[in-house]
């Protein structure tokens, strides 16, 4: 049947495309997943704030929120080093995982971060609005993904492959313009990679020295 686009496991799962993609996925894949320990730790930090009898379930939501943040990143790397080509009863399966843990965190994160935000701040604002319009727009994708698969899958219609593989885009981008409101939610956060000083117990003319004979 006619096609006019191709989907995203075409175009990265043959070379020398699947080569790129492959170490794109492993270089963010770890950011990836401080970002789900980052979010674990920020929502925890709001627990006392929460009223007293809702406090065990929100503790919960959070766990599972980090728990779905985590599947969904370990799917991806899967549909990534999985390929269609390869194993597609496999590289089927992980997608289904990855978009049932996407959706799932994309609203319950959205749930979340709008109950621990009692003064809401312009960024967080941004953040918030930016963030359902992303899951709206994923959902509206899913659904024509799941029709124009249906109308592929068992009808052969002309172009609806090609529908179906728009949806696909529209779903990894609104996926990605989702994880990226972490810039407005986490922009007082700055790491530091250090080697920490260790100071003699002695003090020299009363200044403290560390183990390079630098004065503090």
């Amino acid at each position: 049947v006619t096609n006019f686009i191709p989907s995203i496991s075409a175009v990265t799962g043959i070379t020398p495309q699947r080569y790129l993609w492959r170490i794109c996925i492993a270089l963010h894949c770890t950011p990836r997943f401080a970002v789900a320990f980052m979010y674990f730790n920020m929502y925890k930090g709001f627990l006392q704030s929460i009223k007293k009898e809702h406090q065990n379930l929100f503790l919960t939501l959070i766990k599972v929120n980090f728990w779905l943040n985590i599947m969904e990143n370990s799917s991806l790397i899967g549909v990534t080093y999985i390929s269609n080509k390869e194993n597609y009863p496999i590289h089927e399966k992980i997608f289904i995982v990855f978009m049932a843990t996407s959706l799932c965190y994309m609203l319950l994160n959205t749930i979340l971060f709008r109950w621990t935000r009692d003064k809401v701040t312009e960024a967080d604002e941004k953040s918030f609005k930016w963030k359902v319009l992303m899951f709206c727009s994923i959902m509206v994708a899913t659904a024509g993904l799941l029709f124009f698969f249906v109308k592929h899958r068992f009808h052969c219609e002309p172009l609806a492959f090609s529908w179906f593989s728009l949806c696909e885009y529209v779903i990894a981008y609104t996926n990605m313009g989702f994880h990226m409101t972490a810039a407005y939610d986490f922009r007082n956060v700055t790491f530091y990679a250090c080697t920490p000083a260790v100071y003699s117990t002695l003090p020299i003319n009363g200044m403290l020295v560390n183990n390079n004979k630098k004065q503090r």
